[in-house]
């Protein structure tokens, strides 16, 4: 069966380079945020799979991609959700008291919901995703991404085209942990799962 990712995921993080607050001039592009670069988790448990999420933020597009796998070293491939967010803005700096031993720093963010979509990638995914109209679609092809913009799959409602997000990050060097849902969050996940590192 497909794993039911939420498209407003709250278990998530992500990491930055360690030259944040460095005076580097180099890269000052007005489009470009301390959070820019590719940033993933190990593979880790999440619910009957094991998924890797890999995080690329370029200027203002943020796309997240939650590859769940059947086996612990994720090399087995099951399935791949990829959401594109746009309009990606950098609010309000904040910090966090209870972060490691000396607390933390990052910001709120805003982006808008761009595209959605399901890549089944076995045989098996693809029977299942179809004899049970998986997202009210029937006809899911290998290794071919669809839209779930919008749609309901399983228990999970996708949110829509054009949806408003907020966010909220943490830096700590290489490592930023982050979530964003409907309204901004009051924490960020920091486990071991949470962790994206920078690629």
């Amino acid at each position: 069966s497909e794993e039911d990712s939420k498209t407003a995921s709250t278990d998530n993080s992500t990491s930055s380079s360690g030259d944040s607050g460095s005076g580097d001039s180099s890269d000052n592009s007005s489009s470009t945020t301390e959070i820019d670069g590719t940033w993933k988790t190990p593979c880790h448990s999440s619910g009957d799979y094991y998924r890797i999420m890999t995080v690329a933020v370029t200027g203002t597009t943020f796309v997240e991609k939650n590859e769940y796998h059947s086996d612990s070293s994720c090399a087995n491939d099951n399935a791949t959700f990829e959401v594109t967010f746009g309009s990606l803005s950098i609010g309000d700096a904040q910090t966090f008291d209870s972060y490691g031993s000396s607390g933390g720093s990052g910001a709120e963010f805003t982006m808008t919901l761009s595209t959605n979509t399901l890549t089944p990638l076995n045989s098996t995914e693809v029977s299942w995703a179809n004899t049970n109209s998986y997202c009210g679609d029937a006809d899911w092809v290998l290794n071919t991404a669809k839209s779930i913009v919008g749609k309901t799959c399983g228990e999970t409602d996708y949110w829509s085209a054009g949806t408003a997000t907020y966010g909220l990050y943490l830096l700590d060097g290489n490592k930023l942990f982050w979530s964003y849902n409907s309204s901004y969050p009051d924490s960020v996940p920091t486990g071991d799962n949470d962790t994206f590192t920078k690629q």
